[in-house]
């Protein structure tokens, strides 16, 4: 059996059970890999893989990491935008069964750990960002 890597078929697996989905004041929020233009309010995935051989089977440990951005205007800046994003994202990405992978199967997808709210300004805009780290345990079929 060829040994593929898993990233980028985990992040197409997240951003298609997120896309469409994750709904604020009546607009979907944008989920992608990269940071989108002109965007208040989006959901920035990465991840990262350490292996593990179990003999002729590998274990991929992959970590997720969900960074959820808004920007408001200077005199908006609360969370509450956020954490209304995250509790939608928590209800759709805790089970291992919605991780669909062409080459992969998700075994275990649980969270690893809510960072903390992280508030930047500028002249014209707060920015604040939570990131979600989703511990995920995959083999290949």
């Amino acid at each position: 059996m060829t040994k593929k890597n898993p990233i980028q078929q985990i992040l197409k697996a997240y951003y298609n059970v997120l896309n469409g989905t994750i709904i604020y004041n009546g607009s979907i929020i944008t989920v992608g890999t990269k940071i989108p233009r002109g965007t208040n309010n989006y959901i920035h995935l990465s991840a990262s893989s350490d292996n593990y051989s179990t003999g002729d089977q590998t274990l991929y440990k992959i970590t997720v990491t969900l960074q959820i951005v808004s920007r408001q205007g200077i005199n908006e800046g609360d969370e509450t935008i956020i954490n209304s994003i995250l509790d939608q994202v928590l209800s759709v990405v805790d089970d291992p069964e919605m991780i669909l992978m062409d080459d992969f199967r998700c075994l275990m997808s649980n969270v690893l750990d809510i960072e903390k709210t992280s508030i930047d300004a500028d002249e014209a805009n707060t920015i604040i960002t939570k990131s979600l780290n989703m511990l995920n345990f995959i083999e290949q079929k």
